[in-house]
């Protein structure tokens, strides 16, 4: 007899199927429960990190202060930029607020006891606090103890020179920070803008020819014994102050910073701009996104909430951007070209 073919349990419809049991639903539950417990796990670490991050930070930052009175030039020195990048870089407003006055008695021990660049340090470090702080009482607190130290050691002519122009300087940005109300700051430069403007169309100079000559010279200085950085900046500053004398126009520019732009259109505006960015150095645009003051003082409005996705995805290219800067290169060339010596070779005679 024909042996009967065994069906085979392999593949196809024929094979045995087996159903989906309770266990493997409870596999694949606590599969999905581990998968999202992970998750779940690494986002607490995360925010531990970040937290601890945090805590050692303010550490830091409680060591700088605690610095600033020790024995050692060098360690209070070291103290005070720690300090200064510190403000420069961050918003911190809560953490300086409670601890305000510590850091002013600080800078004006190292104001009337310290020397050269430790006073210039101080009085860099005073005007990153009063623009932490914002316009109002706590700046003024800070502004009505330090205004006199800066006074003396400006009308003291036996000081050292880079103190006296740090005290100037931030006399004057800690005074613009610590009016009662920054409307008061608008309404003065809108009135100096429009009184720039009546000025220059209405006054009368007959040595304008000299004047020209003069800014031309500071313009092209290439004196030896300066320092090549100040030399560059003073040229920058001078070429652009000869165009607005002798075409009485202003070259605006535009500041990019996260996804907003802002327009620096006058003289006033820049010399704001520049003013804060001597002080905050490359943290500007952070400030320019976060700190409620300096938003105030350019109109910017309250700060924007935008999150990392969104920023992301309004984020230039690589291609943009090095296509924008080639185009703002070319631009920036040509203009100053129109204000620089040709020089010509000679031959040999």
């Amino acid at each position: 007899m024909p042996r009967t073919k065994k069906r085979s349990g392999r593949g196809g419809q024929q094979g045995n199927v087996q159903p989906f049991s309770e266990d493997d639903a409870s596999i694949e539950t606590l599969s999905h429960c581990s998968s999202l417990s992970e998750r779940t796990s690494a986002a607490e670490e995360a925010g531990e990190t970040e937290e601890m991050a945090q805590e050692d930070f303010q550490y830091k930052l409680k060591v700088y202060i605690d610095s600033t009175v020790d024995k050692s030039a060098k360690t209070r020195q070291g103290a005070l930029d720690g300090l200064k990048t510190a403000m420069a870089t961050k918003i911190l407003y809560e953490f300086i607020s409670e601890r305000r006055m510590t850091i002013t008695d600080s800078i004006e021990r190292s104001l009337k006891k310290g020397k050269g660049v430790e006073q210039c340090a101080a009085a860099s470090l005073a005007c990153l606090l009063c623009i932490q702080l914002g316009s109002g009482i706590e700046s003024e607190e800070v502004f009505k103890t330090l205004k006199p130290v800066f006074k003396t050691i400006l009308n003291d002519g036996a000081a050292n020179i880079q103190a006296r122009q740090a005290c100037a300087t931030s006399l004057g940005l800690c005074t613009l920070v610590a009016e009662d109300d920054i409307m008061v700051s608008v309404a003065m430069k809108a009135l100096v803008r429009s009184f720039t403007f009546k000025w220059m169309s209405e006054f009368d100079y007959d040595g304008w020819e000299p004047l020209c000559e003069k800014l031309n010279a500071l313009a092209t200085d290439c004196t030896k014994h300066r320092a090549k950085t100040d030399k560059r900046k003073q040229r920058s500053v001078f070429r652009d102050v000869l165009k607005a004398v002798e075409e009485g126009d202003f070259q605006s520019e535009t500041i990019r910073f996260g996804t907003e732009r802002m327009v620096i259109d006058s003289w006033v505006r820049k010399r704001t701009y520049d003013a804060f960015r001597e002080f905050v150095g490359s943290g500007m645009n952070y400030h320019l996104q976060a700190n409620e003051f300096i938003r105030d003082v350019f109109e910017l409005g309250p700060p924007m909430l935008i999150d990392s996705a969104a920023l992301k995805a309004m984020k230039s290219s690589r291609l943009e951007r090095h296509l924008y800067n080639a185009a703002a290169f070319k631009a920036r060339t040509k203009a100053r070209n129109k204000v620089r010596d040709k020089r010509v070779d000679v031959g040999e005679f």
